[in-house]
């Protein structure tokens, strides 16, 4: 398909009558009213074949919906809510196939109507790699939006989910081989975690809150360096799903991030809250006044200097 066949594929699939968008998909600009007292929570991913995503092993459905998942999981991070926006912008590299396309539109429509998400414009180009590249907004009350910066002396330290396999999927497949079938789904899949991040929010339970996307041991630190404390984390309370505990997991196997869960802080008079969130929450450490130290099951300190997802390296 040629630009302008693409354009009228997009326009077809999601041209269909919103309010809220006053100027739709066909100006230079979008026109967004706004859900009256709400503050505007922007966020933006760009996702690279071979890196962030593999199209020989994700189906084109798989594709566009990982982009967008994780701007949905980002906006969790902060509590944000519906209706979600979203522009598009599509870098294609030549004899890229019709069917990678429409598949991968296929996705984005489907997480569009599960998620909520409308989609408002966005931008296609021509490259010599293929990536996608999603601007996403959603909506906040006042003095309600979560940041990194709040996690306190005292706090206990809490991960949504389980973590693990879409590190090891990225591992496997950058050895050149095709990933385990269960860690390449997670890796594929990731879930957004919008109804935890707005309890969370709403119910004032977190003091701060970030999702794991860069590893989480990575993630952890933008937590205590931007909060201004330290942190112990238990190596034995991390939770990973039963097949990868089996493999004896270290911590290079499992920092690398792609896991997309919430990763916060709770006061402790605020953990019987807990009990609301709608999906696994385990508690894996504990905010200290400084440093950051990871310890082994006999309380010995890990070495995870070198985990975590470098985006230039």
């Amino acid at each position: 398909m040629n630009e302008f066949s693409i354009i009228n594929l997009i326009r077809k699939k999601f041209g269909e009558k919103c309010e809220d968008i006053l100027f739709p998909i066909g100006d230079d600009c979008s026109v967004i009213k706004p859900p009256k007292g709400m503050l505007q929570v922007t966020t933006a991913d760009s996702l690279v074949d071979g890196n962030h995503f593999s199209s020989k092993y994700f189906t084109p459905k798989e594709i566009g919906r990982k982009a967008m998942r994780v701007n949905l999981s980002d906006l969790a991070s902060m509590g944000a809510e519906a209706p979600f926006y979203a522009w598009l912008t599509l870098a294609l590299p030549p004899g890229l196939k019709d069917e990678t396309i429409k598949g991968m539109l296929d996705g984005i429509k489907a997480d569009c109507l599960k998620y909520g998400v409308r989609l408002a414009g966005g931008n296609i180009t021509s490259s010599s790699e293929f990536s996608i590249h999603v601007t996403m907004t959603g909506w906040i009350k006042p003095r309600l939006a979560l940041s990194r910066k709040g996690a306190k002396v005292g706090d206990l330290i809490f991960v949504t989910g389980t973590i693990g396999p879409a590190t090891l999927a990225y591992r496997q497949f950058m050895a050149g081989g095709k990933p385990d079938d269960f860690l390449l789904k997670r890796w594929a899949n990731p879930t957004p975690r919008l109804e935890a991040g707005q309890l969370l929010s709403q119910h004032k339970i977190a003091g701060s809150c970030i999702d794991v996307s860069d590893g989480i041991f990575h993630d952890l630190r933008h937590i205590t360096g931007q909060s201004g404390v330290g942190a112990i984390l238990e190596w034995n309370r991390l939770p990973f799903p039963p097949k990868l505990r089996a493999l004896k997991p270290d911590p290079s196997m499992i920092g690398f991030g792609e896991d997309y869960e919430l990763l916060f802080t709770v006061p402790q008079r605020k953990l019987r809250k807990l009990s609301e969130l709608p999906c696994r929450v385990t508690r894996i450490g504990k905010i200290t006044p400084k440093g950051f130290v990871v310890l082994d099951r006999d309380g010995k300190e890990m070495d995870v200097s070198k985990t975590g997802y470098n985006h230039l390296a």
